[in-house]
C-alpha cells in the first residue's frame, strides 16, 4: 500500500501536477489578454480575452491558472486576472493614458518585451547630433537584429524565475 501511495505521488509530481484552486468565478484585468495552451509564458496563445471576461478558475501551476472561458479551457498569468469584477463599458477606460496623462502598473503586472522598441530613425539622428559615434549606433543595432527562439527564452526565464516565474 506505502508503495502505491509513493507511485502515485511520483507520478502526479513527474507530469506536472496543478494544484487545485477553489472554483470561484475571476475576471480578466485587460483586453487582449493570452489564454495559453501550457503554464509557460511563451507558450501557444489559444485566445485573447477581452477586459472584464469572467473565467472559471480550475486549478493553479506556480503564477498560472488554468481557467475555463467560453468554452476553451487554458491557462493565464496570475497578475492579468482579478477577483473584483471591472465596472464601467467595453474598453480599458484609461482615458488618462489615452491622452498621456500619468498612469500606475505594477512592474510583475508588464510585459518583460513592452519596453523593447528598437532604434528608430529620429532617435539615431538625435544620437548623431549628441556626438553618440556611428559605431555605437552600429552596435546598438547588431543588438536589435538578435534572435531568441521561444523555448530558449522560456528556460531563462524559469531558470531566473523571472516574469511569470518570479516569486
Amino acid at each position: 500500500m506505502q508503495r502505491l501511495v509513493y507511485s502515485l505521488v511520483f507520478l502526479l509530481v513527474g507530469i506536472g501536477f496543478s494544484s487545485p484552486v477553489a472554483a470561484e468565478t475571476w475576471y480578466v484585468k485587460k483586453s487582449a489578454t493570452r489564454l495559453q495552451a501550457q503554464a509557460k509564458a511563451r507558450s501557444k496563445v489559444l485566445a485573447k480575452l477581452n477586459k472584464g471576461t469572467p473565467v472559471d478558475v480550475l486549478g493553479k501551476s506556480g503564477k498560472f491558472f488554468k481557467v475555463s472561458a467560453g468554452g476553451e479551457k487554458g491557462w493565464i498569468f496570475r497578475f492579468k486576472l482579478t477577483k473584483k469584477a471591472p465596472s464601467g463599458g467595453g474598453g480599458d477606460g484609461d482615458v488618462l493614458g489615452a491622452l498621456g496623462g500619468q498612469q500606475q502598473i505594477a512592474a510583475r503586472e508588464s510585459a518583460y518585451g513592452s519596453s523593447i522598441r528598437g532604434l528608430s530613425p529620429v532617435s539615431e539622428k538625435h544620437a548623431l547630433n549628441k556626438g553618440i559615434s556611428p559605431a555605437s549606433i552600429e552596435a546598438v543595432k547588431e543588438m536589435e537584429r538578435y534572435k531568441v527562439n521561444d523555448e530558449a527564452l522560456d528556460k531563462f526565464l524559469e531558470e531566473g524565475r523571472l516574469g511569470a516565474y518570479g516569486d
